[in-house]
C-alpha cells in the first residue's frame, strides 16, 4: 500500500514537472530576448541542408510592437516565411509561419554561451510527430567577438521520422 502510495505521487510529481510551461528562467529568458532584439537588420548567407542541397538565405530582423517582439522575415531561394520571438508566460516563444505551409510553436530551451535554442510543440502547434512534416528546433548561435556574424541552424521533422537538418553562418548586409 505504502509503496503504491509513493509510486502514485512520484508519478504525479513528474507530470506536474512535464506540464511546466518552461523550463526557462527569468534571467534566461531576459538574456536570450535581448541577445535576439540584436539581431536587427539584415543578414545574408548560404544554407546548407543534410540532403545536399544548398540555398540563398536572407534574414531581416525588426523590433515590433514597442519592443515587445522581434519579427524575422526570412527567404529560402525566394522561398518567403515570418517567425514572431516574443516572451509570453515567462519564456521566449517563437512562432513561425513556414513555407511548408503550417506554423510551428516553439519555446526556449536553453541560452547558453550566446547559443538560443528552441524546440517546437507539437501539440500546441497541431501537429503530429509521424504524420506532418516540420521544424522542430532552432538554434542561433550569436558571435560575440563579431557581431555581424553569427550561425543559424534548424531541424525539420518529416513524416517518416528522418531528420533535415540545415545551417548557415549568415554575415549581417546592413
Amino acid at each position: 500500500m505504502m509503496k503504491m502510495m509513493r509510486q502514485t505521487l512520484l508519478i504525479g510529481a513528474v507530470a506536474s514537472l512535464l506540464s511546466l510551461p518552461s523550463l526557462a528562467s527569468d534571467g534566461m529568458t531576459a538574456e536570450a530576448f535581448a541577445g535576439l532584439m540584436q539581431l536587427q537588420g539584415q543578414w545574408q548567407g548560404t544554407l546548407a541542408k543534410s540532403d545536399g542541397t544548398s540555398v540563398n538565405l536572407q534574414l531581416n530582423y525588426t523590433s515590433k510592437s514597442n519592443g515587445s517582439a522581434l519579427l524575422e522575415e526570412s527567404s529560402e531561394d525566394d522561398v518567403e516565411m515570418l517567425n514572431i520571438f516574443n516572451v509570453q508566460e515567462g519564456t521566449v516563444v517563437s512562432t513561425h509561419y513556414c513555407g511548408l505551409m503550417n506554423k510551428p510553436v516553439a519555446r526556449l530551451v536553453s541560452s547558453e554561451g550566446g547559443v538560443i535554442k528552441f524546440k517546437t510543440d507539437a501539440s500546441e502547434s497541431g501537429l503530429v510527430e509521424g504524420e506532418d512534416e516540420y521544424v522542430d528546433t532552432w538554434s542561433l548561435s550569436l558571435m560575440p567577438e563579431d557581431a555581424n556574424q553569427f550561425k543559424y541552424e534548424y531541424t525539420v521533422i518529416r513524416p517518416d521520422r528522418t531528420i533535415l537538418t540545415a545551417s548557415a553562418m549568415v554575415t549581417r548586409v546592413e
